[in-house]
């Protein structure tokens, strides 16, 4: 709006106050009252439109019915139905600029309105009627220029660039905007020169300095990048991205001091800045410290959408034994993310670990609904219809596994290990069980079970053999073979032994406390 127009309305606003303490003796004809009204609502528009408030629109619509041929308000009018992209609501209204005389207001937003049409030959006849009336008119001239560089790159920049005579306040600026067409055309090396000019004229031109460091970046040259932003630091200008590309930066370099000591500012800037979080979290973890690692991903920005936050966050706490916290945290990400597949798996194995197998199977029966070729997952899945004693499924889920890869070690280990613990079907349990061992002749666990098949068969020294060629830290750190290996010692008639290795079971293992008592009795 033309000052013009601004001291008329206020005039009249000035006017219709004092009208409006003389109502009582003074008479207001029709079509004063309807003056009054048409100015009251452009008043109240302008308001709006100064306080970026959507029902200024509205405003104007209700004063063109008081002044159908307003042309101040048409082309506020054609300006809100663009904002909306309801052009043919705009047609209506674009007629204003055939009402002489035109101001370069007038021209540019005609301008605008056929940029939108389509027709960028008629757009372009119109921004140069409105630079021609008031070529210090920056708004107009961007974007005539946005319009022309789409077409001809060095017009537009003719353009920019010849504006300086017109806008020597704005010459920097100027050569910023230059700067950013060469960027959008990806001609790096101009646009980095015109930055340069841009800073040459104002060395604390924060904008210009920040689209190098991204140029640099983008060109891999980190180096140059980090000049950049230490630049800025120095003047003052920071915000918690720039500190973590820093950091980002001595990741890269290999200089984890300062990468650290840069996320921590960038924490201080925004606690929440999920690069910095990342990375905290990860030396946190080098250290040791995985609660303080567990904080900073729970205090991200993405933490409540980023499922993957969750499941670290839950591994942290299992690290420090923190297993109920753990289950509690994958228990609410399950909640939060019930279609992740990795969620999912993980909290039902560890679900099964706290023994509650048949939330564990419910849970990864929905996991293989959605995955059924998920092998890990039917696999943890056969280990929880094992713990709540469904053996037929079980095995019918073993048998799936098998049926692809009939050497799997693990399925075979499951289901050989079964058979051998409900004492049935031995001799296919010593088959299945001694696949698993050839297959991963270290993995003590499928020892373990293979010598629990032979105390089944009455094996007891072969069973023995087994069990002492374990390490004893192996065979304390697990009640199930410390279980075994007190049985088979029960066995041979070697009770005082039996009863060390029960002791270390009973606590958690029944049949080892049963057989302890029954020594014990003895």
């Amino acid at each position: 709006m033309g000052k013009k127009i601004l001291i008329t309305l206020l005039s009249f606003g000035l006017v219709t106050v004092g009208a409006c303490l003389l109502a009582k003796e003074l008479p207001v004809s029709k079509q004063g009252r309807q003056e009054a009204a048409l100015y009251l609502e452009m008043l109240q528009g302008f308001l709006a439109e100064n306080d970026q408030r959507q029902e200024g629109c509205s405003h104007y619509q209700k004063a063109l019915s008081y002044s159908p041929d307003n042309k101040y308000i048409k082309r506020q009018l054609l300006v809100c139905a663009m904002e909306k992209n309801e052009l043919e609501q705009a047609a209506q209204y674009a007629d204003f600029i055939n009402q002489e005389p035109n101001e370069a207001d007038d021209f540019s937003v005609y301008a605008f309105y056929q940029w939108r049409r389509g027709e960028i030959a008629s757009a372009q006849e119109y921004y140069q009627k409105a630079l021609q009336l008031a070529p210090d008119d920056s708004r107009a001239l961007y974007q005539y220029v946005v319009l022309v560089s789409s077409l001809d790159l060095d017009r537009a920049v003719a353009l920019l660039q010849g504006a300086k005579s017109s806008l020597p306040d704005l010459s920097a600026a100027l050569d910023y905007e230059t700067g950013n067409l060469y960027r959008q055309h990806k001609n790096w090396q101009q646009a980095l020169n015109y930055y340069q000019r841009a800073l040459d004229q104002q060395p604390r031109y924060v904008e210009a300095r920040l689209a190098r460091a991204e140029i640099f970046e983008k060109l891999s040259r980190y180096f140059l990048m980090m000049h950049e932003f230490e630049e800025l630091e120095k003047i003052g200008y920071h915000n918690a991205q720039m500190f973590s590309r820093m950091g980002s930066f001595y990741v890269l370099v290999k200089d984890e001091k300062r990468a650290k000591s840069y996320f921590l500012k960038a924490k201080e800037e925004d606690f929440s800045e999920n690069i910095a979080g990342y990375f905290l979290a990860v030396f946190a973890e080098q250290e040791g410290d995985f609660l303080q690692a567990a904080k900073y991903l729970q205090e991200t920005a993405d933490y409540p959408k980023n499922a993957a936050r969750w499941l670290q966050v839950s591994f942290y706490q299992q690290q420090v034994g923190e297993e109920q916290q753990a289950l509690k945290t994958l228990e609410q990400a399950y909640q939060r993310f019930p279609q992740n597949v990795e969620i999912g798996y993980f909290y039902g194995l560890l679900l099964q670990d706290e023994k509650q197998y048949s939330r564990s199977a419910k849970v990864l029966k929905g996991v293989l609904v959605t995955n059924p070729d998920y092998e890990n997952a039917r696999l943890a899945y056969a280990f929880a219809l094992d713990g709540c004693k469904k053996y037929k499924q079980m095995e019918e889920q073993v048998r799936l596994i098998l049926a692809k890869n009939p050497q799997h070690p693990a399925a075979n280990n499951l289901l050989g290990f079964s058979l051998a613990d409900r004492n049935t079907r031995l001799e296919e349990a010593e088959q299945l069980v001694t696949k698993a061992v050839t297959a991963v002749p270290t993995d003590r666990s499928y020892i373990d079970s293979l010598a629990w098949v032979y105390y089944r068969q009455h094996k007891y020294p072969q069973a023995l053999q087994l069990l002492n060629s374990l390490d004893e830290e192996f065979i304390l750190e697990n009640p199930d073979a410390a279980y075994h290996l007190g049985a088979v010692y029960a066995a041979l008639g070697e009770n005082e032994k039996a009863i060390f290795y029960l002791q270390q079971a009973a606590a958690t293992q029944k049949p080892a406390a049963k057989l302890l008592r029954q020594l014990k009795k003895k």
